[in-house]
């Protein structure tokens, strides 16, 4: 069935509908950007830029003669941005990429966004679309930094600063010391300080401060990093800083942190009261009274039974029956001797860490110490030849 066609009037009446409608939904420029119906999205992000949320969009466009809805920016982005952001690229010695580059909005929106600071991202994965090293780094770690989930401007600046890495504090220990303020106690308590604490780098000597497969974003497994520098003798002051490689290479017997690769188990890698940076109290002298407290740093591990009790049959194996001789050698109000006079702290050629000889002032001390399957002998410089048996003993002689 044919339509029938409109009479001319319903013809001009229906047309003059059209163009009614039509005006009505146009966008009214007269009304403002925002309310004119284009822009009007911006004012329901979270963050909306001040000249935006006034509905002054001239103080940034002007309009384009001869075209009412075309607009241009009134000066090139950077110059535009700097009007108002002035502190934002004001000298400094280094100054972040696109800042130089006048491309602000490679990281900020213009006109309203759902992150802070107008970011047209989460602050992180800005950062990283540019730092991809960064990323890889991160993705492929198992400990990442806290900072490094928390947003990169914890130490970083994002614009520009006179420090190196755009980091933002000239000290970078500080830097990390206002988070890890109990390392920052532990280094104002102590008498001695790791060297690497007061070198440059300070930190990130020994960790990573992005992300790493180790924990405390260590650089390399634990002990790997210390060899790096505890591969040569060392000088600290008047002292030497024993060759730990070549002795761990030189002796098969190593002690157990050794064997787990934890020096830290025994030494603090940041400050301590002595020059061995023993972690805790350990006495530093080859005679000592005796105090269990002083021996903390062993009693972590090793039962304090095998030194303050007299007569023992498991506590120790050093024994002449029961006779303690741990207790014997170290249990001394005067002149105790401590576990260096007889045992290398990291490693030695005999079973129990026992040394060949021991440093007594110019004079090492040889040990000469023998075993056998249910006791041994020495014959050192301290006494003369003994003997002991944990079932068959031997009488005890006048130095036990």
């Amino acid at each position: 069935m044919t339509p029938r066609a409109l009479s001319p009037i319903a013809a001009v009446a229906s047309a003059i509908l059209v163009r009614i409608a039509a005006v009505q939904s146009a966008p009214n420029y007269d009304r403002g950007c925002m309310e004119s119906g284009c822009h009007s999205d911006y004012t329901t992000r979270a963050v909306v830029h001040p000249p935006v949320a006034a509905n002054s969009c001239d103080a940034c466009h002007e309009k384009t003669p001869g075209d009412a809805h075309k607009f241009t920016l009134a000066r090139s982005g950077a110059a535009l941005c700097t009007e108002c952001h002035e502190d934002v690229i004001k000298e400094r010695k280094f100054t972040h990429g696109p800042v130089a580059a006048g491309a602000c909005t490679a990281c900020h929106d213009p006109h309203a966004s759902n992150q802070p600071k107008l970011l047209t991202q989460p602050q992180r994965e800005l950062c990283v679309d540019c730092h991809t090293t960064v990323q890889d780094r991160v993705s492929g770690s198992k400990h990442v930094h806290q900072p490094v989930k928390d947003g990169c401007t914890a130490c970083h600046e994002a614009h520009g600063t006179d420090n190196p890495m755009l980091l933002a504090t000239a000290d970078s220990k500080q830097l990390c010391l206002d988070c890890h303020s109990a390392i920052g106690e532990r280094l104002d308590s102590s008498k001695v300080k790791h060297t690497p604490m007061a070198a440059k780098g300070a930190c990130v000597t020994c960790h990573d401060p992005h992300a790493s497969s180790e924990q405390a974003v260590l650089l390399k497994p634990s002990m790997d990093l210390c060899l790096a520098c505890h591969n040569q003798e060392l000088r600290w002051g008047d002292a030497t800083v024993t060759n730990i490689g070549k002795t761990l290479q030189a002796n098969s017997h190593h002690h157990g942190p050794i064997q787990t690769k934890d020096c830290a188990a025994c030494h603090n890698p940041h400050g301590s009261a002595g020059r061995d940076l023993f972690a805790r109290a350990y006495p530093e002298t080859f005679y000592a009274a005796f105090d269990e407290k002083a021996y903390a740093l062993c009693f972590e591990c090793h039962d304090a039974a095998a030194f303050t009790e007299k007569e023992t049959d498991s506590a120790t194996e050093f024994r002449n029956g029961k006779r303690n001789l741990h207790y014997v050698h170290v249990n001394r109000s005067v002149k105790g001797r401590t576990c260096r006079a007889c045992h290398a702290p990291h490693a030695s050629r005999n079973d129990k860490h026992i040394v060949e000889s021991v440093p007594f002032g110019k004079w090492n001390i040889p040990i000469k110490w023998e075993s056998t399957s249910t006791g041994g002998s020495c014959q050192p410089g301290c006494h003369r030849p003994e003997r002991y048996d944990r079932e068959q003993p031997p009488a005890a002689n006048a130095s036990q």
